[in-house]
């Protein structure tokens, strides 16, 4: 299994268990209050699990199991899927900060980033993709 792929599942097993976390304990919160402030923890939670597990899993995943070329650079240009990889975890942080802090304005900036992050994973997966073979 190519590196990058490892580093893109690892990472969104490690938001999905960070997500996780933060839900239980909102849902905890719900059921016997004890720390209002842990409400504002459920967007962080949305964000971790939407674009930190699902997105990335995804990315992970289809990094591997797409057709590769033959020779020696088979899965493409690498620095274009490690950008998509710095650029995604980067708009996710950005994202998450801007939610704890109340930063509107950051909260495009982040979600901006997170979708140049995708158009720039599609750049390096489309040469890709092939149709079956007839």
């Amino acid at each position: 299994m190519p590196r990058l792929s490892v580093y893109m599942i690892r990472t969104a097993l490690l938001h999905l268990g960070i997500g996780f976390l933060l839900g239980a304990l909102a849902l905890a919160n719900k059921g016997v209050p004890f720390l209002p402030q842990l409400w504002r923890l459920v967007p962080i939670h949305v964000e971790l699990l939407i674009f930190g597990w699902m997105i990335q899993l995804a990315m992970g995943v289809a990094f591997y199991a797409l057709p590769r070329f033959q020779g020696e650079n088979r899965y493409g240009h690498l620095g274009l899927g490690w950008a998509s990889y710095i650029v995604l975890n980067s708009g996710i942080l950005i994202t998450i900060l801007s939610l704890w802090f109340g930063w509107q304005v950051w909260i495009l900036f982040g979600y901006m980033t997170a979708l140049i992050a995708v158009i720039l994973y599609i750049l390096l997966m489309w040469r890709r993709v092939k149709p079956f073979a007839q």
